[in-house]
């Protein structure tokens, strides 16, 4: 099954923002290419960098997080505009890509959570513990959906929203927003793919 997608229009604010950034990528992938740098290279240190910001976050400094993790989120789509550049897209590659954005997205938010642990902030860690889970099974959903063949792009707050929310508003100073936004925004992103792939495989198998 293919997902259909008219020219000019995207399924997320992700795809919007992966089209428009891979003008600015190209160029930096084609130099990196030329350099001999490997896509798989790029995908581990995008994953170093991020887990550093974790480390930042963790020691409580949430400002300055934020603002890193502005400066070293675009890292994170180099590797796949270099792959595209060399021509050497793999399923590893893939494979490799997704897994440290798990981790990413893992360290990002645990290391808030440890700050907000060393505070005694109980519902800012609980709302943080519910965050991690349904950021990790937002990427489940979909995984599990294209596994039974239905494409499952859909969503409010897939990885670059959420990276972009906590880069955001952690860099302004409002990181207890940020919590609760992170929090009520990815489970409202688990329930909307369980509906969206609820709903369209009730539509197939009245097809069939």
């Amino acid at each position: 099954m293919k997902q259909k997608r008219q020219r000019g229009r995207w399924d997320s604010f992700t795809d919007w923002a992966r089209t428009q950034a891979g003008v600015i990528l190209m160029p930096i992938a084609r130099v990196m290419a030329r350099l001999g740098i490997h896509p798989n290279t790029v995908t581990l240190v995008g994953f170093l960098l991020q887990v550093g910001v974790g480390v930042v976050f963790g020691l409580g400094h949430l400002v300055l997080g934020g603002w890193l993790l502005l400066v070293v989120a675009p890292v994170d789509a180099l590797d796949g505009a270099l792959a595209r550049a060399l021509d050497q897209k793999s399923l590893f590659g893939a494979f490799l890509d997704s897994t440290f954005d798990r981790l990413s997205d893992a360290a990002l938010i645990l290391g808030i959570t440890v700050h907000y642990l060393r505070q005694g902030e109980h519902l800012e860690v609980v709302l943080l513990l519910i965050s991690l889970v349904a950021a990790l099974m937002v990427s489940y959903t979909r995984a599990r959906a294209e596994a039974l063949g239905f494409p499952c792009r859909v969503g409010l707050l897939t990885r670059l929203e959420r990276i972009a929310l906590i880069a955001a508003l952690s860099a302004v100073g409002l990181p207890i927003v940020m919590i609760w936004a992170l929090a009520v925004l990815s489970v409202f992103t688990v329930v909307q793919r369980i509906l969206y792939v609820y709903a369209v495989s009730r539509r197939e198998e009245a097809d069939s």
